[in-house]
């Protein structure tokens, strides 16, 4: 039986027009290693460029453990990497530091690539906007428990672009037996995620979309403040919150993103700046949101808008647990969350990157799901004017759909497993992204 050249291995791209599959996803990473970052260490059996690859291999195969990974990896791929080697590097803070500069390497990089899928409000051209939350997976299998004898489980805090969906690094918040709020570690971690190349120049501030756990007046007061160097919210209200309201601001009902919107107020909390809130009922459904921010100078109807966007960073959570099967922590100790949430942060970037290579270079789409959208749509069209209500014109602009499905994921993961070339996977993956099983 011939031996499968090994996917594991440095890649080279000497193989001409056709390298692995495997390459061509992680083409990205290696320029950004080759190219862009300093202090990459090349020596040894196990050195940084084969941790990175060994990492992004492991969330694409599915593991469902360490060892598990390790066996693939002799028994499958004819390679050999000690069991202690490969786990004592998920604690190495060398290697979580060049995680995080690689994922914000890609990341700064597939900005330039990626369509913008905030074009239709250009209002927000230039202006970053991100979704932030937590996400919790299961303890790992030597986690400690808790004083009361329970287990806790592993959060890390994650930042999604919305104009990209590219995912940027993350910050632990818990685990090994021991409970901490995401706010305190936002409030910590803010200025890592503010773009390198805006922070302290003047412009519009970034936005940061939230659920109400983020709300915290005074922060976001000093962000008001910082100017340049400062950063805005949108989130909800809570049920306990008592806004004083100072005035009601003008909407613009000639503005068909206003649709919707049933007030704007100026209000304001003790030790706290003013801030807006937005009262908006869905034309389409009745229901009735209430969001609160700092922004001052967007419309009403696309604060509300850019909230609802949020479940965007719950679809990639979902895709990470669901699609990729990380559902448990890899390690214990917060070196080793922070290793396992940025791995697959750059995989999720990765695989972004490589599906919208594939529409630039081959004219591959996910019209499966375009179909099915638009199906939707149509029905809940038909549905409304039955109701006697109606679709808002603002679902006419937003973003297209961009979770990875389930068959681009397994494609991916099975081509690599055989060690498909890229011409090949071409074929794999267009099959996979046209039509449903």
């Amino acid at each position: 039986m011939p031996i499968r050249p090994s996917i594991l291995a440095i890649p080279t791209l000497e193989s001409g027009l056709d390298p692995l599959l495997l390459d061509r996803l992680m083409q990205p990473a290696d320029e950004a290693l080759d190219h862009y970052m300093r202090d990459v260490r090349r020596s040894g059996a196990f050195d940084d460029p084969m941790f990175v690859r060994c990492g992004v291999r492991r969330v694409i195969g599915q593991s469902d453990s360490g060892r598990d990974f390790l066996q693939q990896y002799r028994e499958v791929f004819d390679g050999t990497l000690a069991r202690a080697t490969f786990f004592d590097s998920l604690h190495s803070k060398h290697r979580r530091d060049l995680l995080t500069r690689l994922n914000t390497e890609v990341v700064r990089r597939g900005r330039v690539d990626l369509p913008d899928l905030l074009a239709g409000f250009p209002e927000l051209k230039g202006r970053a906007v991100f979704a932030v939350d937590g996400h919790h997976v299961e303890h790992a299998t030597h986690s400690p428990r808790n004083p009361k004898g329970d287990f806790v489980s592993s959060n890390v805090l994650h930042v999604l672009c919305l104009h990209t969906s590219l995912l940027l690094n993350s910050a632990s918040v818990q685990g090994d037996g021991i409970y901490r709020h995401e706010m305190p570690v936002f409030r910590d971690r803010i200025a890592d995620w503010l773009p390198e190349t805006r922070r302290g120049r003047p412009g519009p501030k970034p936005i940061f979309v939230a659920d109400p756990a983020f709300v915290d007046s005074a922060f976001w007061t000093r962000m008001q403040i910082e100017g340049s160097r400062g950063a805005q919210v949108i989130t909800r209200t809570k049920k306990n919150m008592k806004p004083i309201i100072y005035a009601e601001r003008r909407i613009d009902r000639s503005n068909p993103v206003n649709e919707g919107v049933v007030a704007d107020l100026l209000v304001g909390f003790d030790g706290g700046c003013t801030m807006r809130i937005v009262r908006y009922r869905d034309p389409e459904t009745g229901a009735e949101y209430e969001f609160l921010t700092t922004v001052d100078d967007l419309a009403p109807g696309l604060i509300a808008v850019i909230y609802l966007l949020r479940w965007r960073i719950e679809k990639v959570f979902d895709t990470a647990k669901n699609k990729l099967g990380e559902t448990k922590a890899w390690a214990v100790g917060e070196v080793a969350r922070e290793i396992h949430s940025n791995f697959l942060a750059l995989t999720h970037n990765l695989a972004v990157l490589l599906r919208n290579r594939l529409g630039t270079d081959e004219g591959i789409r996910e019209e499966k799901v375009e179909r099915k959208r638009e199906e939707a749509m149509e029905i809940r069209e038909t549905r409304a004017k039955a109701n006697g209500a109606k679709v808002a014109f603002i679902q006419s602009l937003m973003p297209v759909a961009v979770q990875l499905t389930a068959q681009f994921i397994r494609a991916l993961r099975n081509g690599i497993m055989v060690g498909m070339r890229w011409l090949a996977a071409v074929k794999l993956l267009r099959a996979a992204m046209k039509a449903y099983l």
